[in-house]
């Protein structure tokens, strides 16, 4: 089919640069049903088959020249829809797509034109569109349910041809010959609807929306219902965690009392004496420079935390016994900017179906992960997760002590970082 030849080569053309950029959206396929029955009449009046005279694309003269139809017109029967999309994440909950799709269907005629053997028509339809996504949650704040209502609204051009399935002559004595195209309009669109997107995880949502679509030109109205897989590339983009500035501290001063000393004495015992030394008081263990102030060395400082959180049974919700323990990580992560967070979630054997536990124990390392990133602001690209479904036991299953040690998420948070310190004579410095 024509539009997944062209789908396909917007999406690898447009995600190629952007495939390491967080927020860049692609939806491969869309499919839908596009309602055109209340456009009927308008578009009988604009695509006249019977009178009309235009050059058409195969630089054939058509009809005889007075833009009228003795015969009636012919307008666009409801049919399938399929499409494809490319966005961008403006906010975690907002995106930008542009949006290519085709309608093919049959031109239904008119009562006259069907009379006058002039009958059978194919009719094609493309839109290509820019449209806003405009989660609910800019207006009702950030949660983590996996539901994420829009309102979609934007504009483009929609492009629609009718071609004859069969020969015949027109009223002006011209021969037609099938696969004619008899005539086109091409007009500026407006989009509104109403959809949601469900996230299976952090890199695949569902998408179902219902839209209006507003032709501009000629004043007719068409509907469209249509569903699609959702990709993500790089992940969605976390919420912003507001971090409250730090409360300044009053640091009381020291009244600086000068007394008069030989100039050979080293009162802080730096062998540096205390007409020389520009910082006087050193500690004894402290290296100091020839000017008597401590040297500073770089140190590495490695990182390496646990976390674990347990579940009730057959659930993914994090209990808030456990939220204190993963804010103690998400400091840690933000103290080490370059670390990182390993997340596995498991589930004990109690479900229908090795594949029910497995997503189960997906959706609890997801929990962890989506409380990281959008309760306290841990960037999604640092986390990874995954599932184990009850392959990774470590305890008996037989008992519920054990199936309850079972149900948990296990983490494991590496990193390290580079910092300025002074050097005592006690330090080995690389």
């Amino acid at each position: 089919m024509k539009l997944n030849k062209i789908a396909l080569a917007l999406v690898a053309v447009a995600a190629a640069p952007m495939a390491a950029t967080a927020g860049v959206t692609v939806s491969p396929l869309l499919l839908g049903y596009h309602y055109t029955d209340e456009a009927a009449d308008e578009q009988r009046d604009i695509f006249r088959t019977g009178k009309d005279l235009y050059q058409n694309a195969n630089g054939q003269q058509i009809g005889n020249g007075d833009r009228g139809n003795a015969n009636g017109g012919v307008a666009m029967e409801s049919g399938l829809y399929t499409g494809a999309a490319l966005g961008i994440e403006l906010t975690p909950s907002t995106q930008f797509q542009v949006e290519y799709g085709v309608s093919n269907a049959n031109g239904e005629a008119s009562e006259d034109s069907a009379e006058a053997g002039v009958n059978r028509f194919d009719m094609e339809q493309q839109t290509l569109s820019g449209n806003f996504l405009i989660g609910t949650e800019e207006f009702t704040g950030y949660t983590e349910s996996p539901f994420k209502p829009y309102v979609l609204i934007g504009a483009g051009q929609s492009k629609i041809k009718v071609e004859n399935q069969e020969q015949y002559t027109n009223s002006a004595g011209n021969v037609v010959k099938a696969g004619t195209e008899v005539s086109q309009s091409t007009d500026t669109i407006g989009n509104l609807g109403l959809g949601a997107m469900y996230r299976i995880n952090d890199a695949l949502s569902l998408r179902g929306e219902a839209r209006a679509i507003h032709n501009f030109d000629n004043n007719w109205w068409e509907g469209m219902a249509l569903a699609g897989l959702e990709v993500v590339l790089g992940g969605h983009l976390a919420p912003t965690v507001a971090v409250p500035p730090a409360e300044p501290v009053d640091t009381p001063t020291t009244p600086i009392i000068l007394v008069e000393q030989d100039q050979d004495v080293d009162s802080d015992g730096d062998g540096v004496i205390d007409s020389l030394d520009a910082c006087p008081g050193t500690p004894m263990n402290v290296v100091v420079d020839e000017r008597g102030c401590p040297r500073e060395v770089l140190v590495s400082d490695e990182l390496k935390m646990e976390l674990r959180v347990f579940f009730d049974n057959d659930k993914s919700k994090i209990k808030d016994q456990y939220k204190p323990e993963i804010a103690k990580v998400a400091e840690k992560m933000r103290e080490y900017p370059n670390s990182t967070a390993s997340i596995e979630g498991h589930a004990s054997k109690t479900g229908p179906s090795a594949k029910y536990n497995q997503r189960l124990s997906e959706a609890r390392a997801v929990a962890v992960k989506s409380m990281l990133t959008n309760e306290f602001g841990v960037a999604p690209g640092r986390l990874s997760t995954v599932g184990y479904g009850y392959e990774r036991p470590i305890a008996p299953n037989d008992t519920e002590e054990g199936r309850a040690m079972n149900r948990r998420v296990y983490a494991i948070i590496t990193g390290d970082k580079t910092m300025t310190v002074e050097q005592t004579k006690d330090m080995e410095v690389q």
